[in-house]
Parts: structure tokens; sequence; C-alpha cells
């Protein structure tokens, strides 16, 4: 590994970390209010720990490029070694977000346990449960999600940093009428709900992953290819 990227490297962790923390501690307490409130009520309540985590990567990922890139280019890093550190960081990221998803399932499951509460579920990719084989047989897709949100954010803050907002608006929005266009087709969308939910889970895995890849080769193109349009405005 070249000392470009293990800089840039250096450079994303600290850049992050403040962001990480303050989502990380915005989750626990949201956790906690919910998890108060479930026991109090008398209906069954479900708690989703991981969705926020997705939404808040693809924000992250977004952040990421609009930010670091200018200041990485005006750093001296070039674009190969900024677009490889931007790889390894999307793995070793969600390694530790999942990492941290896990030990709050785990602990909510402790808790919930002890107190005898069965009255909350915890939605995630695999069911709505709150047993610890649940937790843990749903931690690939959980990973796999992670990385694949943070680099659609990465593919669409690339796509913005090269185009501008309005030329960003243009692609995603022909991207968005494809997709829906693809959704509207009931007999199409069934068939792959169907296939989805029989896949195993090393397939899916597999599947979820491929998408991220795809995203993150497609990103290079234009971080390659970008023009002084984001550098102007930094």
């Amino acid at each position: 590994m070249s000392k470009q990227i293990q800089a840039l490297l250096y450079f994303f962790t600290v850049d992050s970390r403040r962001t990480v923390t303050i989502f990380c501690a915005i989750l626990l307490f949201c956790v906690t209010i919910l998890t108060l409130l479930g026991a109090a009520v008398a209906d069954v309540m479900y708690i989703s720990i991981t969705a926020p985590a997705y939404i808040f990567m693809a924000i992250f990922g977004f952040r990421t490029i609009q930010e670091s890139l200018p200041f990485a280019i005006k750093r001296g890093a070039t674009r190969r070694s900024y677009h490889a550190a931007l790889g390894i960081f999307i793995a070793l990221i969600s390694l530790v977000m999942v990492a941290f998803l896990a030990a709050v399932q785990v602990v909510l499951n402790i808790v919930l346990v002890a107190a005898d509460v069965t009255k909350i579920n915890i939605l995630r990719p695999i069911g709505a449960s709150t047993e610890l084989n649940s937790i843990l047989y749903s931690l690939p897709l959980d990973y796999a999600f992670l990385v694949t949100f943070f680099a659609a954010g990465l593919l669409l803050g690339t796509i913005i940093y090269k185009f501008g907002f309005l030329g960003g608006g243009v692609i995603g929005g022909v991207v968005l009428i494809g997709i829906t266009l693809m959704l509207a087709s009931r007999k199409f969308l069934i068939n792959s709900l169907s296939w989805l939910q029989d896949l195993a889970i090393l397939p899916a895995f597999g599947l979820i992953v491929a998408i991220a890849i795809v995203c993150y080769i497609i990103s290079w193109f234009f971080i390659r290819t970008s023009t002084s349009i984001g550098e102007r405005a930094a």
C-alpha cells in the first residue's frame, strides 16, 4: 500500500470520526427511548436499528466525495490513489458500523430477555425477531447493505461533482424513471421479490455486494474524467 493511500485513509478516518460518533450517539438515544416506550405500552412495537444506518451511509458516501475529493486533489493526491483509498475506507467503515449495530442489538436482546419483555421486535433484513441467532444470521446482509448504500451515495456524489447539481439531477431523474418503469410492472415486481426471498444468505450477500462494486467502479469513471467544476466549487 502506497504512502499516499495510507495518508488518505488517515484523512478519511479523522474527518469521519466526529460524524460517525454523533450518528451512533443519536441512534443509541433513539433506541433507548423507543425501548422504554415499547416496554410501557401494551401493543407490540417494531424497532428498526439497521435501516437508519443504511440511510446514514448513503448520506455519508455523498458527503465524503463532495468534501474530500477537492481537498485531496489540492493536496497533490492522484485520483487513482484517492479512489483506491476510498474503496478500502468503504470496506473498513462498513465493518465498524456493522460491529456497532450488532453490539447494540445484542445488548438490547440481553436487556429485553432479562426484563422479560416480549412486545418489542427488531426489524432486520431477515425477519423481525429479538433472537440472538437472527441477529448474527443477518450480519452479512447488514454489512452488504451498508457497503452498497455508501457506494450508491458515493456514485451520486461523483455525478454531481462532475456535472453540478443540475446535471446530476437530470441523470438521477432519468435513472429513477427507468427504475420506476421497471417496478411499475406488477408481474416483474412480484417475480423479483419472490426470487429475492428464495435466495440463501450467501447468494443474497453476493448480489448486494455486486451492486456496490458496480457503483464503485462507475464512480471511478466520473472521478477520473471530472472537470474543474468540483474544484471551483470547493
